[in-house]
């Protein structure tokens, strides 16, 4: 799957797969630095795909004079990483 294709989502649950595995005891150096190289695109990916989101979310926000309108959704972006979101 080339890097353009990789969804938020799927970037995300990849991203924490490699670090269960970069938290076990029986890797090698090699292989350890194959998983970062691995998780630090990934967490690249997942930035340009926040990034892109807070630009569109921008451009919904602005007002009818053209200025923002500043509103808090609820969620920020440190909280979906972290994963500290409460379902509703």
């Amino acid at each position: 799957m080339p890097k353009g294709d990789i969804t938020f989502e799927k970037g995300l649950k990849d991203l924490e797969g490699i670090i269960e595995k970069l938290e076990s005891d029986d890797l090698t150096l090699d292989k350890a630095l194959h998983y970062f190289e691995k998780g630090i695109s990934l967490m690249r990916i997942c930035e340009t795909h926040l990034k892109s989101a807070e630009g569109k979310l921008k451009e919904l926000l602005k007002g009818e004079n053209g200025e923002f309108v500043e509103k808090t959704l609820g969620i920020s972006a440190d909280a979906l990483v972290s994963g500290d979101i409460d379902d509703e």
